[in-house]
């Protein structure tokens, strides 16, 4: 039905089908149409031109141009679909396989596949031509053995980037065979573009067709052919006209057909809300002029509603929003995830998402009135960014200049953010960036049109404690050196608290509470922000470093005295000639927890991948149960990754995700019991990952993850991106598994309160070694002074 909706909506793909399908209609019924048999000549009436009795003329030999191209039609369509088949599957098999396998099949796949691109196209086909013989197999054969390169490239590319995708590496952790990830997970994602290419395959073999004709290599007299009347046609060129130009126009039409239909076809089938244009246009629009009248840095939402539209009954989404912030002001927005903060945010830029619009016109409306230009810092800086650009570029972009003027401003927007050597950074990719070196970019870009005011959208999320905390700094000092009018949405009410000065609290789209900082913290009005508030993890006190810190070094400890289920002994992983993962040890008995902690790039995830056989071990060796893993995936070890977005198969529903890998795994439980053992209702099952809140989709995946009935689960940061009540929910509910099914457990996490809540033991990691361990004493009394920076980091809600 989604897909039905889209196709309706898709006026390139109505075009096409409909031009196409009124081609093929003459071709099917030419014998119905035709005026006259294709080969009947009349030597007496030859060379006539268009008239009633013959609308298109005649040609040399008398014969009906209109009914030799009608049953031209047939012949030319049927040879361009049949010869378009085999290098479609061929090129499609051998793309899906060297992009997914890599190595050496991907090494000698490309040889082939440049060896064949390596021939001039028509000097190859006319000598297959010429080797086979002249006609309609020649033209098949010819494209089956050079036509599939094409597809062979482009889906080889698309495949190698959808190999390391959070969904793929989840199928294939499932257990899941190398057949079954590729035909039902990665080729309906890249089926679209293969079908675009499909559609422009089938005009360049018409062409073939024509030119093959043309040069007497092609469909043989007397059957009709449009590059054989066209071929005919040459000597009468400059005096018979109709003779080329019908055909031609013919040629012509049918190629703008299948490329409107391929092009209508790829975007009906891509994802709902994946278009990578349409998220890179977003997030790069990230300064806007309102002309309001007001003071510089005033942001006045007057009675703002939001609806969804697109349904017959539009739905409002947030409800008559009054808010007045001063100039210089730093306001912070929090509630959970739905409760509009972001559509807000959105509102106030004049940028409002597909589907949405505020209620009673555009942006501009009363409603929302802003004095100056606004900038706007997005959450993922990784695709808030161009993956495809250098930092210097974009920056130019956004800063509006050219010449030496733009190289000074891009290096003072770098300087202004605090980015050391700011020339690297400009000719860097934003992949060669860290996290936080991304996260100030994208403030960079934010800042470069001189914003009055500054809208933060969880900018901290994916950082970690260090990161997030020298942010937060540079976001306080440039609002306080530069006067900038500060909105920061985020779920995290520590961070609010230390930023802002004052806190509106929303929920499902209506401000509950407002107040200042101090009163919203220690005296809350409402039930609501009392429950937000109780929901932030707490860290105990720290105490005066001891006089003798402990030796750092490998933990071999476990939670009980029985023989642990997952064993890391000596683990070492290298990216290239970089060893990131430097003879790392740890255990974890049946029942335990463990959670590991450290800055971004400290080997955690590293470490986790290893464990779930998604990395290589380049030394040491990973035990379940006592018995080595040999560097295999397991599917008793599950690995609930980082961005629950991304670890879902966009193209599958939920009952269809969960439905797999019961089955798989000979799992008895229903889907509507496994989304209950997540507190997930039933209805969940019909939605699509981009359905669903972060919560429901983080809890989907942890369902996944259950219905393979792990021994180890591997939590990679599960609540980075959650607010703080459903982030409890997540806590509350891995505590509540770990009992029921004597999960052991493995935590990845830049937060450290919940590393407290989740976990008996901490690891804590350093450019890839283990600097400490200890228990729950460890978040009172660290014992190192890298560890005890961790958790002077943290955020903490101020003493009532």
């Amino acid at each position: 039905m989604r897909a039905w909706r889209r196709a309706l909506n898709s006026p390139t793909l109505l075009a096409g089908s409909l031009l196409f399908a009124v081609i093929v209609l003459l071709a099917v019924l030419a014998p119905v149409l035709a005026p006259y048999s294709p080969s009947a000549q009349n030597l007496s009436g030859g060379l006539l031109p268009p008239s009633p009795e013959h609308w298109f003329g005649t040609d040399q030999l008398g014969r009906d141009v209109l009914s030799r191209m009608l049953f031209a039609a047939q012949t030319d369509l049927r040879i361009a679909l049949v010869a378009a088949a085999a290098p479609f599957v061929i090129g499609v098999a051998v793309g899906l396989i060297s992009g997914y396998f890599g190595g050496a099949t991907d090494w000698v796949a490309s040889r082939v596949t440049d060896t064949v691109i390596a021939f001039p196209f028509y000097v190859i086909v006319i000598a297959i031509v010429f080797a086979v013989g002249a006609g309609e197999a020649g033209i098949v054969v010819a494209f089956a053995l050079v036509g599939w390169t094409g597809y062979a490239r482009v889906l080889r590319a698309m495949t190698a980037a959808l190999r390391d995708s959070g969904w793929v590496q989840a199928a294939r952790g499932g257990g899941l065979s190398h057949t079954r990830v590729l035909l039902r997970h990665i080729l309906p994602n890249v089926l679209p573009q293969a079908l675009v290419l499909l559609a422009s395959e089938i005009v360049l073999i018409m062409v073939a067709v024509v030119t093959l004709g043309y040069l007497g290599l092609g469909i043989q007299p007397p059957t009709p052919d449009w590059g054989t009347m066209i071929a005919d046609s040459q000597q009468f060129i400059t005096t018979n006209w109709w003779l080329s130009t019908f055909p031609g126009l013919a040629v012509v039409l049918t190629g703008v057909a299948l490329s409107l239909l391929g092009d209508g076809l790829g975007d009906v089938l891509r994802v709902s809300g994946t278009s990578g244009k349409r998220k890179l246009r977003a997030r790069r629009a990230s300064l806007r002029r309102h002309s309001t009248g007001e003071a510089p840095g005033t942001v006045r939402l007057n009675d703002l509603r939001i609806e969804a539209v697109g349904s017959a009954a539009p739905e409002e989404l947030v409800h008559g929003i009054d808010l007045d912030v001063r100039p210089g002001e730093a306001v912070g927005i929090v509630g959970e995830s739905g409760s509009g903060k972001s559509l807000t945010l959105r509102a106030i830029l004049g940028l409002m998402p597909r589907g949405t619009r505020v209620a009673g016109g555009d942006v501009a409306h009363s409603s929302v009135a802003v004095g100056g230009p606004v900038g706007m810092v997005f959450q993922d800086p990784l695709t808030a960014l161009d993956p495809l650009s250098k930092i210097g570029s974009q920056l130019g972009e956004a800063a509006k200049t050219t010449g030496n003027l733009r190289r000074a401003r891009v290096f003072e927007l770098l300087e202004m953010v605090r980015l050391p050597d700011p020339e690297r950074v400009a000719r860097s990719y934003p992949h060669q960036l860290s996290g936080g070196q991304r996260q100030r970019v994208v403030i960079a870009m934010a800042l470069a049109g001189n914003p009055a005011v500054l809208l933060c959208d969880e900018p901290t999320t994916a950082l970690d404690v260090t990161v997030q905390s020298q942010v937060l700094s540079l976001l306080d000092d440039l609002r306080r050196q530069r006067g900038l009018t500060l909105l920061f949405v985020s779920h995290d009410l520590a961070v609010v608290a230390a930023l802002c000065e004052r806190i509106v609290v929303m929920r499902q789209g209506s401000v509950v509470e407002t107040g200042s900082t101090r009163q919203i913290v220690a005296a809350p009005k409402q039930a609501y922000t009392q429950a937000l508030l109780n929901a932030v993890p707490e860290l105990p006190q720290l105490l005066p470093i001891p006089p003798a810190p402990a030796r750092a070094g490998v933990v071999n400890r476990s939670i009980s005295p029985s023989t642990p289920t997952l064993e890391v002994r000596a683990a070492e992983i290298r990216y290239g000639g970089s060893l990131a993962v430097k003879g790392v040890s740890f255990d974890v008995a049946r029942g335990g927890a463990l959670g590991i902690v450290g800055e971004s790039g400290s080997g955690k995830t590293s470490i986790a991948r290893a464990i779930a056989g998604q990395l290589p071990l380049s030394g040491g060796d990973v035990l379940l149960d006592g018995k080595s893993l040999h560097g295999r995936r397991d599917p008793r070890i599950q690995l609930v990754q980082q961005d629950p977005g991304s670890s879902l198969n966009p193209r599958m529903s939920v009952a269809q995700t969960l439905g797999e890998f019961l089955r798989h795994h000979n799992n008895p439980t229903t889907v509507e019991d496994l989304l209950a053992l997540v507190h997930l209702e039933p209805s969940v099952a019909r939605a699509y990952p981009h359905e669903l809140s972060g919560g429901q989709r983080q809890r989907v995946a942890l369902a996944r993850a259950l219905a393979a009935r792990p021994s180890v689960l591997i939590a990679d940061e599960m609540t980075s991106a959650l607010d703080v009540s459903v982030q409890a929910a997540i806590i509350a509910l891995l505590v509540e598994l770990r009992r029921e099914l004597n999960l052991t457990l493995v935590c990845i996490s830049h937060d450290l309160a919940v590393v407290r809540e989740l976990c008996d033991e901490v690891v804590v990691m350093r450019n890839g070694e283990i600097v400490e361990t200890g228990g729950e004493d460890f978040f009172s009394a660290p014992r190192t002074e890298y560890s005890r920076a961790l958790l002077e980091a943290v955020p903490r809600l101020p003493a009532s």
